[in-house]
């Protein structure tokens, strides 16, 4: 009597994609079928989407009144506020730098492995920037409306933003 394997082991999960007996047939490592993708970079409707992110979290702030605060309230630290936003200028620097003049005009690939230390600066002056501009709104707003507003402004507004606008 043989015993037979999915009986034995009924809670046993099973591959959810197909396996390619092709590309197993040929040597190739993995045999599984990538996902379908899904509308390009900048077809109309994820133009559309990223507009609507953007405008609607400009928006919000301006709800929150945050650029009125920023501009006129005596409470916001004006000196963590500029530190922050020398931050995100050394940022755009170094995103530049790296996508198109070493990407492009170097034509070396943007990976980790070729910019190791670039992208640790990155994290080191994103970490910075976030610190700073807390430094700055928490006066106002306190611990986690001020984090709601960086949580808002980096993806709703920066995130989309380099997003959309393309490197060419």
């Amino acid at each position: 009597m043989s015993l037979d394997v999915e009986q034995s082991a009924p809670l046993r999960r099973r591959l959810a994609t197909p396996v390619d007996t092709d590309a197993l047939a040929t040597g190739s490592r993995s045999g599984i079928h990538a996902p379908p993708a899904g509308l390009p970079p900048r077809h109309p409707l994820q133009i559309l989407k990223r507009t609507a992110i953007i405008g609607g979290t400009l928006f919000a702030l301006y709800d929150f009144q945050v650029f009125q605060n920023i501009l006129h309230n005596p409470k916001v630290s004006h000196e963590w506020f500029k530190c922050g936003l020398a931050a995100s200028i050394a940022i755009m620097g170094l995103k530049g730098y790296v996508e198109l003049y070493e990407g492009k005009k170097k034509k070396k690939k943007v990976e980790y492995e070729n910019f190791k230390s670039a992208t640790h600066w990155t994290i080191f002056l994103i970490m910075l920037s976030w610190i700073s501009f807390h430094m700055a709104l928490s006066p106002v707003y306190g611990f986690f409306k001020s984090l709601v507003i960086m949580i808002g402004f980096g993806y709703g507004v920066l995130i989309q933003a380099a997003l959309m606008i393309p490197v060419w």
